[in-house]
């Protein structure tokens, strides 16, 4: 009878080695699956790129409604003292009197992230509109497209001013050469 309880001893031990083989199969793949779901959950590079972007120009639009200047040049100066933010124009005058200050604005956002062939990089740029208007409390923003008059490498200017409705020159033309709203087309 000493045969037959060993036999069963040994059942008992391949059954508990069975059992704790299969939590540590269960634990490996609940692992697996929690890395993978975490991953594919998580927002891409480009994505929080652009959420940054877009946080950016809250704070930007913020210092603007809230900032110590009331003249359409030192609204400007507020918006370009974040390095990643070239002023694309300025309308208007004063943002204490209607139609207020109307500005265009270009964030710029760079990041990277380890990945797991290197690096992985996204670079976005966005352009927001924001009125500052105190006379009818107007203080909206809106991404709106990106004008393409920058090339790559090009710099801005500091906070461009051109009156509404006259284009600004394009870069690197002789503002006098090019033709007045006014001209019409010749021929």
């Amino acid at each position: 009878m000493g045969g037959m309880r060993q036999a069963g001893g040994t059942g008992r031990l391949g059954r508990l080695l069975s059992i704790v083989a299969l939590a540590i199969l269960l634990l490996l793949v609940g692992s697996a699956a929690h890395t993978i779901t975490s991953i594919a959950t998580e927002p891409s590079i480009e994505e929080r790129a652009r959420q940054e972007a877009v946080r950016q120009a809250a704070v930007i639009g913020d210092a603007l409604v809230h900032g110590v200047g009331d003249s359409a040049a030192e609204l400007g100066q507020t918006a370009t003292r974040n390095g990643r933010v070239e002023v694309l124009s300025v309308d208007g005058t004063d943002r204490r009197r209607s139609p207020g200050v109307r500005m265009v604005f270009r964030v710029h956002v760079a990041m990277s992230r380890p990945a797991m062939a290197g690096r992985k990089q996204a670079e976005v740029r966005i352009c927001f509109r924001q009125v500052v208007d105190q006379e009818r409390a107007d203080f909206s923003r809106i991404e709106v497209p990106c004008p393409d008059s920058l090339l790559p490498g090009m710099t801005p200017t500091a906070a461009p001013t051109h009156p509404a409705g006259h284009p600004a020159p394009t870069p690197g033309t002789n503002p006098a050469d090019a033709p007045s709203p006014a001209a019409g087309s010749g021929g």
